[in-house]
């Protein structure tokens, strides 16, 4: 359950982090560890580490994010930012009626700029795109899927529709119909299908929607905390 993320800073180039959370058994009380890989170094340092209460329930799904020297963390019913600048935790709630599961109905994104982070959602194929903005969630936009899928989800049942991957500045989301992959142009307002499983692949595991032009080359994470029972992580 890593969560790595790429950081592009003007006066030191590029830099990798690596966000680990350990905790008791019961919860009751975490630690985060950063480790930060920078300028090609050959092996990873220890960046900072926080003492925290907030961190209770570290979530699988959704997957978190990083913005500009901050960490937009899930955990049970709201999100915990990591400022890697002050090294400082606080707490950020969900918007009215939103909430996180596991099976791939919410999902976080980066904003374009420093004002935040992007909340996808999607109920009863109303997808709504919210933004966190100083203090407050801004609800930008609402697409019906049903209203720009020119027939294309007759054949399915509806309520199984997933969100499988959001792109950079919520420009394009693909999102999981049984064995289809579906592509939405957020900014066009078109749906169309990209790619359908067959059954033997269904078995097999799930469609990963994976772009990228070169492959980074990682050193092994060698002062990490303990992992196990006592150890947990965030994505």
């Amino acid at each position: 359950m890593e969560f790595a993320g790429l950081l592009d800073n003007p006066s030191s180039g590029l830099s990798y982090f690596f966000v680990t959370v350990e905790c008791t058994r019961y919860h009751e009380d975490s630690k985060v560890h950063v480790y930060m890989l920078q300028n090609g170094d050959d092996a990873w340092r220890k960046h900072l580490t926080l003492a925290s209460d907030l961190l209770l329930y570290p979530r699988k799904s959704p997957k978190g994010v990083l913005v500009h020297n901050k960490f937009y963390l899930p955990t049970d019913n709201e999100i915990v930012v990591l400022d890697l600048v002050s090294s400082s935790l606080s707490t950020i709630q969900l918007p009215q009626g939103v909430g996180f599961s596991p099976i791939g109905t919410t999902m976080l994104s980066r904003a374009d700029d420093a004002s935040g982070v992007y909340l996808i959602h999607i109920k009863d194929l109303q997808l709504s795109i919210w933004l966190h903005n100083g203090d407050n969630w801004l609800l930008v936009d609402t697409i019906c899927l049903c209203e720009i899928s020119d027939n294309l989800l007759d054949d399915e049942p509806t309520d199984d529709i997933l969100i499988n991957h959001v792109g950079d500045y919520n420009e394009f989301l693909f999102l999981e119909l049984g064995r289809c992959a579906l592509y939405l142009d957020v900014k066009r307002r078109t749906l169309r299908k990209v790619y359908e499983m067959t059954a033997e692949e269904q078995q097999l595991g799930d469609i990963y929607p994976l772009m990228m032009s070169w492959l980074p080359n990682f050193p092994a994470l060698m002062d990490s905390p303990a992992r196990g029972d006592t150890s947990e992580s965030l994505m």
